[in-house]
């Protein structure tokens, strides 16, 4: 009975259960042990600092029916600004199929426009045309140090018709593939469970600094995936400049190995197109991955990482082992058109 009567109660007095829920539990808490009184204290300030500048976004499609007849279909985000010009983050919407985009804020709605949006990394990003009178802006750290398994994490959402939501829970790990979906950089793991239009919502750590935003969720174990900020802050760039994300490719497949003398793992290259600037270059099939431009490459996860912040037509400084001798070849990123890879042309295998 819990849900219907929550949706029976009114607009504000169902936010105020929401967030007053939270609060009072850590007010238990506290009770309990007083080393979680700081725990509070963190999420009330994430909340009070960033909350204005969280937003629900509504989206207005219009897609054909079997019949031929057009059905327009409204879905509903979270978002966030990330400058005093009005731009938003939000989750992937269609440019083609969207016919009005808008966003909500203290419960008035304003006009947006789409500036750009990619579908791999299920990430849109809005111009509001009419901007609000106050709002507050989070701001993307580019080079924000990437948090640690067990730290706390906070997210602000827009769930449905309620206001914005604190929640909390930990860096549950980081991965760059999920069953059979390779991702195209290292996606960071929360403990926090993402319901209904709160796809789009910041992530915060215990400094208070954003650490990337929620696009996808993990109902069986009740967690979330969010893009880290380094990768957000390319693919916002991205999307201002071209309206989508420029992917590139090495054509490369490596995998990863377990190096039991030194019980640490390593790379190394497993295959290389034939007739490929890669191929061209030098490197060679067994060739050990040391380094790319002068960062450790000990994981299929930094490799990710390391290809997915260059741009097409740069190059990328390969470091390798061969035999007892270092080697170093620079090798062109090669455009990739189509944003949805397969392991072989993604250039990672496992």
């Amino acid at each position: 009975m819990l849900i219907p009567s929550l949706n029976r109660a009114p607009k504000a007095g169902r936010s105020l259960v929401a967030i007053g829920s939270i609060f009072a539990l850590l007010q238990i808490a506290r009770a309990v042990d007083p080393a979680l009184s700081g725990l509070q204290t963190t999420i009330q300030k994430v909340y009070q600092e960033h909350s204005n500048a969280v937003v629900r976004v509504k989206v207005a499609t219009e897609k054909q029916t079997g019949s031929g007849e057009p059905k327009v279909v409204l879905r509903v985000f979270s978002g966030f600004f990330i400058s005093d010009k009005g731009q938003v983050l939000t989750s992937y919407m269609p440019p083609s199929e969207t016919t009005r985009v808008w966003i909500e804020q203290n419960g008035i709605s304003y006009l947006a426009d789409i500036l750009g949006a990619d579908a791999r990394t299920n990430i849109a990003l809005l111009q509001i045309i009419n901007l609000p009178k106050s709002f507050d802006f989070i701001e993307l750290l580019e080079n924000k140090t990437p948090q640690s398994v067990g730290s706390f994490a906070f997210a602000i959402t827009s769930p449905l018709d309620f206001d914005p939501t604190p929640k909390f829970g930990l860096v549950t790990g980081f991965e760059s593939h999920f069953a059979e979906v390779e991702f195209p950089f290292t996606y960071t793991r929360l403990s926090i469970p993402i319901g209904p239009a709160e796809g789009g919502s910041p992530a915060f750590d215990a400094d208070n600094e954003l650490i990337g935003i929620v696009m996808a969720t993990l109902p069986e174990v009740n967690s979330s995936y969010i893009i880290p900020t380094k990768a957000l802050s390319r693919i916002t760039n991205q999307l201002k400049e071209y309206q989508k994300v420029r992917y590139g490719v090495i054509p490369i497949a490596f995998e990863e190995k377990a190096d039991s003398y030194n019980q640490s793992k390593r790379v190394l290259i497993k295959s290389i197109v034939p007739g490929s600037p890669a191929d061209r270059s030098g490197l060679r099939p067994k060739d050990i991955l040391l380094s790319l431009d002068d960062t450790l490459a000990d994981s299929l996860n930094e490799v990710r990482n390391q290809i997915f912040i260059k741009n097409p037509g740069d190059f990328i400084l390969f470091k390798v082992k061969r035999d007892d001798k270092e080697l170093e070849f620079a090798i062109l990123l090669e455009p990739q058109e189509d944003h949805i890879q397969s392991t072989d042309t993604q250039g990672v295998s496992k």
